[in-house]
């Protein structure tokens, strides 16, 4: 089954595409519509990502992955992870 959103609606709108299928895929497993698996594949990320989503909105399900659900929030990283990506660690890794 296919669902198209007009490009017109997706140029005003303050979600992406993919923000929009996670919406619908929360909101589907919210009603029962979807398992947590199904919802999963239409939000179109990894599982511990919609897991991840899943436990910041404080919304029960029964999840495959209880590890990640039970960790606590830290805020030891201070700035965008995605500059970890880039940082050479050739001197951390030589010592």
């Amino acid at each position: 089954m296919n669902f198209v959103i007009p490009d017109e609606f997706l140029q005003t709108a303050p979600l992406s595409a993919a923000d929009i299928k996670r919406e619908v895929a929360v909101l589907l497993l919210q009603k029962k519509v979807l398992n947590v698996e199904q919802a999963t594949q239409v939000a179109d990320v990894h599982p511990l990502e919609f897991e991840q989503l899943l436990v910041q909105r404080k919304i029960p399900a029964l999840l495959k992955f209880k590890k990640l659900s039970q960790l606590q929030k830290r805020d030891c990283i201070v700035g965008d992870p995605e500059d970890f990506v880039h940082f050479d660690w050739a001197k951390e890794w030589n010592s």
